[in-house]
């Protein structure tokens, strides 16, 4: 049992950590290739511009925009920012 608030997010965060690694060891093209093949014939958008906007945190989107900011400043993203920024990046940014 966690003896703090601290531990269990610690304890979580090892637990994520430890499934990343299981799904490695278990399937380990998913670094080059989908994990589920129906995702093979999903439709990437190819813009570099958006891409580039994304990447310089100007994609006219405050909350991504300043993601983007915090992570070329101190090379790091909270987490829940990190999923709306990933998010806008494969859902929105480059249509």
């Amino acid at each position: 049992m966690p003896t703090n608030e601290n531990t269990g997010i610690f304890m979580s965060e090892l637990a994520w950590r430890e499934f990343s690694y299981y799904l490695l060891y278990h399937f380990p093209k998913m670094t080059h290739q989908n994990l589920r093949s129906q995702f093979d014939r999903f439709p990437w958008i190819k813009n570099l511009k958006g891409l580039n906007n994304w990447k310089l945190g100007k994609t006219g989107i405050p909350m991504v925009n300043a993601g983007m900011r915090e992570l070329w400043e101190t090379g790091s993203m909270h987490n829940r920012l990190r999923m709306i920024v990933g998010s806008f990046l494969v859902k929105k940014s480059i249509n």
